[in-house]
C-alpha cells in the first residue's frame, strides 16, 4: 500500500465513508477509482480546480452526503479534461452545459475517492475565501510549474507578447503566487494590485512566461 492511497483512505474513515483498498484502486459502494501518485498531470489538474473549480460537500435527502468536484469553462477546454481525469482516476464522466449562461459547459467529478484524493493534496472545500498552493506543489518546482500552468490556463489572460494577467479574490494568494515565481522559475511577476468588478475587490499579478514555457 503507497503512503498516498493510505491518506486517502484515511480522510475517507473521517468522512466514514466506506471502502475498501485493492491494490492502487479504492472501491467504494458505487465506484473504483485508482489513486495515482502525485506528478505532474495531478499538479495541472489542482491548478484547474484552484481556477476554475470548486470542492463542495453537501447533505443528501435520504441521508449522507454528496461529495463533488465541478469545474466550469468553455466547452473546448474541458473536453481536454475528460480524458485527462479519466487516465488518472478510471472515472469516466459527462460535459454539460450550464444553461443559465452563454458558452458556459462544466463537468461533475461526484466521488469521495477523488474529493478525499484533493482534499488530502491540500485544497480546501467549500468557498475560496484563502485559498493558498498546497505545499507539496509550493515546494516542487516541477509540480509548480503544472499547477502554475493549469491556474493560467483557467483564472490567466495571456497575450500573444507571452505577458500573463492572473485575477483572484485572495491578495494573499497572489502574493504566494509571485514568491514561487521568483524563487522556482526566477520570474519577477508585479505585487498584487486591486481592481473592482460589480463593487467587489479583485487582485491581478502580471509577469512574463519564458518561451520555453
Amino acid at each position: 500500500m503507497t503512503e498516498t492511497i493510505q491518506k486517502v483512505s484515511e480522510i475517507l474513515n473521517q468522512l466514514k465513508v466506506w471502502h475498501k483498498i485493492k491494490e492502487n484502486y479504492i472501491i467504494t459502494r458505487r465506484k473504483q477509482i485508482r489513486i495515482p501518485e502525485i506528478n505532474s498531470e495531478i499538479a495541472y489538474l489542482a491548478g484547474v480546480i484552484a481556477g476554475d473549480g470548486a470542492i463542495t460537500k453537501t447533505k443528501r435527502k435520504m441521508g449522507g452526503y454528496y461529495y463533488r468536484i465541478q469545474i466550469v469553462g468553455r466547452k473546448n477546454y474541458i473536453e481536454k479534461l475528460i480524458p485527462l481525469i479519466n487516465r488518472l482516476f478510471n472515472y469516466k464522466i459527462k460535459i454539460l452545459r450550464d444553461k443559465r449562461k452563454q458558452n458556459t459547459y462544466y463537468i461533475n467529478i461526484q466521488t469521495a475517492a477523488i474529493y478525499a484524493y484533493f482534499i488530502m493534496l491540500g485544497l480546501k472545500p467549500g468557498k475560496k475565501l484563502h485559498p493558498n498552493v498546497p505545499s507539496i506543489i509550493a515546494e516542487n518546482p516541477t509540480l509548480f510549474k503544472n499547477y502554475l500552468k493549469g491556474l493560467i490556463d483557467t483564472d490567466g489572460h495571456v497575450k500573444h507578447t507571452g505577458r500573463v494577467q492572473l485575477k483572484q479574490r485572495s491578495k494573499t494568494y497572489l502574493q504566494q503566487i509571485v514568491h514561487l515565481l521568483e524563487k522556482h522559475m526566477k520570474i519577477k511577476a508585479s505585487q498584487p494590485r486591486v481592481n473592482y468588478t460589480e463593487g467587489k475587490p479583485y487582485y491581478y499579478i502580471r509577469f512574463k512566461l519564458p518561451k520555453d514555457f
